[in-house]
């Protein structure tokens, strides 16, 4: 029987596939996992193309409709249809024949480009899940005689390569589009059975709530039901689509069955469910109007409670003392016992009359309780502001004046604050004059180094000028009551140095400085005759041990350090002194202010009310009904398939360069023989013969290993 053939489109990754569906005839699905490269298929058409994935066709739906929730059995047009993959791929686009004549250049390029396709395809392989894996690169040697067999040899080969590949890669599209396709139907069936089942579940559970509502006990069983379903294990490609297709309709079927017995179990229930309203709907009426009554009754005493209790915790929260008595209201109702029909109403109504003056009253009482609350509270709290607010005024500046007192007695204490002073004082020959000289001091008031300069006059110019530099090294330790010992205990000269600024005009230039300690002894000095800048470093340390206590506002006695001579034309005496002063001041006692009166707190008492509600009616005899759940297995799933396995290998198509006659018999030049022969140390002048019998041997076929750096080939 001739087959005809029909396309359908399937989602593949990124790609839109065209598979070949049978409709007539047997359809067969190809179970190999290995493909060969040696293996090639010859087909007579191309049954699988792929298009971009950006076309606008729309995907063919393949999931049979889901089952029809009006009908109890599932018919032949509502089965699951099965859908079909093709694993055909497309034919090698690889040619198997280069030419009968063609140039090594055009034999090299054939099969370059043809393994680019093939790694091309390789690589599409790849990317579709196909195990790809590569050999050994075969070198093969082709020259001017044998470029066109070996090259269709290669190409042939290439062309199987590339067949096995494309059929890897068909066949591993085709078995994903199978359990792509499977899934996604057995997703679908599943999705839309449970949707049925679902909504026949909800309406049952609907009417058992209905029912239960209504009174009636409902007992609830759950069964499921288990198909035999085929095992899908190992299954790929049309196998694994009929399989699931079979596996579908035995689910639909189950659902069908599930959901019509549970419309029985609905229906069936929804009539015992009227039947009894009917039965009780004097007694439902009265006991509606009750529990309306009631209900309403509950949320105003509530309401009206809710917010008293609120005002109460306010209240108590605000420091008030608040107590909370109960009130129980219990009109006199008339007895319901044995009332039926109009007289059970007609009671009913009497009983919610009485019943909601109560709660009236009641409510009217806790809201008047709740407004007398919150307006004593108020004013309590409006006092308690004003008095926290001068309390925490008050606070604030008894703590900063406290704060900052303490902190002044704890500085005077323990402070060791003072000024230091350096003074220099000279006995000069020429304070004033034609000679007139200076000396002065400074100390940093921190470290304690200092600073000694003293000038040079020649009776014409300043010639320059001296600076000593040293440190004063002394210690301040508080006694803990504002007082400080003050102990001087040292002095450390650092250097000496003379700046020049005019050139000396004085016929006596015996210039020389000198440095003693407050015993006398030399700790430096340095003649010169004031005509060139120098300095000096001296590195002596000289002891002076004196110790003061100082009061505060007090000075110390002015201390001698160092004494300095600097003699020339007129001899300039001095001494350096330092003394040092207690800075501290005793603070003053804060005077602080009086905290104000606190309110007293008042009393109150508050109701709840409560009011005994009417009692119901009573109510006729309740049946008891039985319904039952359906559920159904689940379909089991499909194996993801295993990726194809193919193999390739690649060539390296070497080119025999090619050797030219000469026109003439001369003998071709040395370089040329040595550029395509070997070098083989014998005389080179025969290179022509050698040359022209290679070319002979060329013309037979014979193939040799010429070095690839001679000529660039033609």
């Amino acid at each position: 029987m001739q087959n005809s053939k029909t396309y359908k489109l399937y989602k593949s990754g990124k790609l839109w596939v065209v598979g070949a569906v049978a409709v007539a005839g047997v359809a067969v699905s190809a179970n190999t996992t290995q493909v060969s490269a040696d293996t090639v298929l010859n087909t007579d058409s191309q049954a699988v193309q792929t298009t971009d994935a950006t076309q606008n066709d729309k995907q063919v739906q393949l999931t049979a409709s889901s089952t029809d929730t009006t009908t109890d059995k599932v018919t032949t047009d509502d089965a699951t249809k099965t859908a079909t993959v093709s694993s055909t791929a497309e034919k090698s686009t690889v040619p198997t024949t280069a030419g009968s004549s063609v140039t090594q250049d055009q034999a090299k390029d054939a099969v370059d480009k043809a393994q680019d396709t093939v790694k091309s395809d390789a690589d599409t392989a790849s990317k579709a899940g196909v195990d790809v894996t590569t050999g050994n690169t075969t070198d093969v040697t082709i020259n001017d005689d044998n470029a066109s067999s070996q090259t269709n040899e290669v190409l042939s080969d290439l062309n199987k390569q590339d067949q096995a590949v494309k059929d890897a890669t068909a066949k591993q599209q085709a078995n994903d589009q199978a359990y792509q396709t499977a899934t996604t139907e057995q997703t679908d069936a599943t999705k839309q059975g449970q949707a049925d089942l679902d909504k026949a579940t909800s309406d049952l559970d609907k009417q058992v709530d209905t029912t239960e509502k209504a009174g009636i006990k409902v007992n609830v069983e759950v069964a499921q039901s288990s198909p035999e379903y085929k095992d899908l294990s190992g299954l790929e490609g049309q196998d694994l689509l009929d399989a699931m297709a079979y596996n579908i309709n035995l689910y639909k079927q189950a659902i069908a069955d599930g959901v019509a017995s549970e419309k029985a179990d609905t229906e069936t229930l929804a009539k015992l469910t009227a039947e009894y309203q009917q039965k009780q709907a004097d007694s439902a009426k009265a006991n509606a109007d009750r529990d309306e009554a009631v209900e309403k009754g509950q949320s105003d005493l509530n309401n009206a409670t809710s917010d008293l209790d609120k005002q109460v915790e306010a209240s108590k929260n605000a420091g008030l003392d608040v107590s909370v008595e109960v009130s129980k209201v219990s009109p006199k109702y008339k007895d319901l016992t044995g009332l039926e029909g109009q007289d059970l109403l007609d009671a009913m109504a009497y009983n919610l009359d009485l019943y909601n003056k109560a709660v009236v009253s009641g409510v009217s009482t806790e809201k008047a309780d709740t407004e007398t609350l919150a307006k004593l509270t108020a004013e309590y709290q409006k006092q308690v502001a004003d008095y926290e607010a001068q309390k925490a005024a008050v606070d604030k500046a008894n703590a900063d004046k406290k704060a900052a007192y303490e902190k002044a007695l704890e500085d005077y204490m323990n402070g060791t604050n003072h000024t230091t002073s350096m003074t220099a004082q000279t006995q000069t020959d020429a304070s004033s004059g034609q000679y007139q000289t200076f000396m002065n001091a400074t100390v940093d008031q921190t470290t304690g180094e200092f600073t000694l300069e003293h000038d040079m006059n020649d009776g014409v110019h300043i010639i320059g000028h001296g600076v000593l530099k040293g440190k004063v090294n002394w210690k301040i330790v508080s006694n803990g009551d504002g007082t400080e010992t003050v102990t001087i205990s040292s002095i450390e000269l650092y250097s000496y140095t003379y700046t020049n600024a005019y050139q000396n005009q004085a016929v006596n230039q015996n210039i020389n400085f000198h440095v003693y300690d407050n015993d006398g002894n030399e700790l430096f000095s340095v003649y010169h005759d004031g005509n060139t800048t120098f300095s000096k470093t001296i590195n002596k340390t000289a002891q002076i041990n004196k110790a003061f206590k100082i009061s505060p506002n007090e000075t110390s006695p002015l201390t001698q350090v160092v004494v300095v001579d600097d003699n020339w034309i007129w001899n300039t005496h001095g001494q350096v002194s330092t003394q040092i002063k207690n800075t501290n001041v005793a603070p003053k006692t804060p005077i602080y202010e009086r905290d104000p009166v606190k309110p007293t707190a008042p009393k109150a008492t508050v109701h709840h009310v409560q009011v005994v509600a009417p009692a119901k009616g009573h109510e006729p005899a309740v049946p008891v009904a039985s319904v039952k759940k359906e559920t159904v297995a689940d379909m089991p799933n499909a194996d993801k398939p295993q990726p194809q396995k193919v193999e390739v290998h690649y060539y390296n198509i070497k080119k025999t360069p090619k050797v030219e006659k000469t026109a003439t018999p001369e003998t071709p030049k040395a370089v040329e023989t040595a550029s395509i022969l070997p070098h083989t140390n014998a005389n080179e002048s025969h290179g022509g013969v050698l040359l022209s019998a290679m070319a002979g041997l060329a013309s037979l076929g014979l193939t040799f290993g010429i070095s690839k750096k001679g000529k660039k080939q033609n």
